[in-house]
């Protein structure tokens, strides 16, 4: 793949460095936009801003400052890598459009009926936002679904309790189904996958959420260079696939539960566009945030010792779980947020467009510049965090810091306008199946690794997951009731 990456991609951008080169506006040392690289000094690493670019771009920003601008063909990129440039940028309503990848826009309706992927702030979406909330996002929601989650955890458990003595068992595929099984009950009062991921649906719908979370933030060809626009194929049949397992997964139940929204009676189209986002949202994103704190507490025999007595003195009603009650095991709430802090789960969020012209921090964005804050530079920023590459829950003991959006040194949900409006629903559901999986069962390493075995290397597909799965050996602990 990136052998013909390098063979199509090379060549066109050194045609349209000779085109830009002619007339001046190749890079961005125009005085009046972001400092930033010449476009062949982002090709002499050209592997690291394809794989890794939240790290390429972190170092871009030591050279050049908090906020920088390149273009990658004819498209003008602006990045922000520190607070206060991310507060300009995610405050400034004429950037809170969409950037919207080619692919995108040949699936028909899929801006209309999406808050995350719609081009514009506009009704349709304040309204489909206002649905969102009321049903789903708000506390009062959050409070009202609280028997799926138990229910749907409690047959996680009772699932893990059939597996053989020593046998391991892939945590992501225990977890992912336990969360779109709970918003699918929400949606449609019917699980849309088995536990054990072993039927065709369930198999459809991995793919699908991995093929969205991979390309949403993405750019290909066309949208770099739009002259391509027109013999796009690739785009067109990405699009259609897509749409395809989108009608897959939600036909039947669209048909059968003739879903009319409140702002007005939706097609069939738009209401599976609307279960697509938030079954990515309610799954993906609360995933691989559950695996990372697992991989944090497990690693560290201290945290996991006083997280458990935690949630055995402050959160058990018997044998049951109090969700409500977890709020009050605070040091427990302070590794959730420091796990996102570490391991973000989207480094760069959604990135905007400039509807308009406009001045950040002194410089101007021009209108159709594509606009990014690199949520995980700031978040590793020794400037911004002491120890910042440390796993330090402590920091958030005692700390008014919280997710809503106002403390510009920790976006995990993003701020402004486009900031993830499930935000509860994501910290809820990360929380109640953490506590679920460590208060009733021990976990070991397989095959005899020790704890400085487990690698935690990340690796960025769409959202920064783990390069290799976790996989452990559960084992009922022993005195603690039945589930």
């Amino acid at each position: 793949m990136m052998l013909i990456l390098l063979i199509v991609f090379v060549p066109l951008v050194l045609l349209f460095l000779k085109h830009y080169a002619l007339f001046g506006v190749l890079v961005s040392h125009d005085h009046h936009l972001p400092p930033g690289p010449y476009i062949w000094q982002l090709l002499r690493n050209f592997s690291m801003y394809l794989n890794i670019p939240h790290i390429a771009l972190k170092n871009l920003s030591k050279i050049y400052g908090p906020l920088i601008s390149f273009r990658v063909g004819g498209q003008l990129i602006v990045v922000a890598s520190s607070p206060n440039t991310a507060r300009e940028i995610l405050k400034t309503r004429t950037l809170s459009g969409r950037f919207m990848p080619l692919v995108y826009c040949h699936i028909p309706g899929v801006t209309k009926a999406s808050v995350v992927m719609a081009r514009e702030c506009d009704d349709s979406w304040k309204s489909l936002r206002a649905i969102g909330q009321g049903y789903i996002f708000s506390s009062k929601a959050v409070e009202s679904n609280n028997m799926i989650r138990k229910l749907k955890v409690k047959e996680m458990v009772n699932y893990i309790r059939t597996k053989q003595l020593g046998q391991s068992l892939k945590i992501e595929n225990v977890v992912f189904p336990t969360f779109v099984n709970v918003i699918s009950n929400i949606l449609a009062s019917r699980d849309l996958v088995g536990i054990d991921l072993g039927g065709k649906i369930d198999r459809k719908v991995v793919s699908f959420v991995e093929s969205v979370t991979e390309n949403s933030n993405s750019l290909g060809l066309s949208d770099i260079y739009p002259i391509l626009k027109k013999i796009d194929f690739w785009s067109k049949r990405k699009a259609m696939n897509m749409l395809h397992d989108i009608q897959l997964i939600w036909g039947d139940i669209v048909k059968e539960r003739k879903i009319n929204m409140s702002h007005g009676k939706n097609t069939g189209s738009s209401t599976r566009d609307f279960f697509d986002e938030l079954l990515i949202a309610a799954s993906d994103t609360t995933t691989l945030t559950t695996v990372w704190l697992m991989v944090e507490i497990i690693k560290n025999p201290e945290t996991l010792s006083r997280v458990r007595d935690e949630i055995a003195n402050q959160a058990m009603d018997g044998d049951e779980l109090n969700e409500s009650r977890l709020s009050e095991c605070k040091y427990f709430q302070a590794c959730v947020k420091e796990t996102l802090r570490l391991h973000v789960p989207g480094p760069f969020g959604i990135p905007h467009r400039a509807n308009e012209t406009c001045i950040v921090d002194n410089y101007v964005i021009p209108k159709d510049s594509m606009v990014m804050v690199n949520f995980w530079a700031i978040h590793l920023d020794p400037n911004n965090w002491e120890d910042a590459t440390s796993f330090k829950p402590e920091r958030f003991l005692n700390s008014k810091i919280d997710y809503k959006g106002f403390n510009f040194e920790f976006l995990p949900f993003g701020a402004g306008q486009r900031m993830c409006p499930g935000f509860n629903v994501a910290v809820k559901s990360v929380q109640v199946m953490v506590a679920t999986l460590v208060h009733f069962f021990n976990w070991d390493l397989p095959n005899g690794m020790q704890l400085t075995d487990l690698d935690t290397s990340p690796y960025l597909r769409g959202t920064l997951k783990l390069a290799k799965p976790l996989y452990l050996i559960p084992s009922v602990r022993e005195n603690i009731p039945s589930v």
